[in-house]
Order: structure tokens, then sequence, then C-alpha cells
């Protein structure tokens, strides 16, 4: 069973893929890149992993 921390997050990341997949505004799109970060910084502290290792998943 995963922790809240890490469903909340993916589903941030989840969103955030969507939109970037979809959005053809520039404006949209900073906003969607923004929501990758954060699901990305928070699955970095939360599992005690570096955000590059993170990022290349």
């Amino acid at each position: 069973m995963q922790t809240k921390w890490l469903e909340r997050a993916q589903r941030i990341q989840a969103i955030a893929q969507a939109g970037l997949a979809f959005s053809k505004d520039v404006y949209d799109r900073e906003r969607f890149e923004e929501l990758m970060r954060l699901s990305q910084e928070m699955m970095a502290d939360y599992s005690q992993t570096e955000i590059e290792l993170i990022t290349d998943l």
C-alpha cells in the first residue's frame, strides 16, 4: 500500500503530463512544468532520493 504523499505526488505528476501533452498556450505549459517540478520535489524529499534520479523516471 502506497502512502498518501506518494499517491498525491503521482496525481500531480499525471495532471502535469496531461497538461503538457495537450496544452499549446505558453503560460499554461509553464504552469504544468511547475506542477511537474513540484511533484518531483515531493517524491525526492519524501523518498530521500536525489531529484536527478526522480526526473529520469
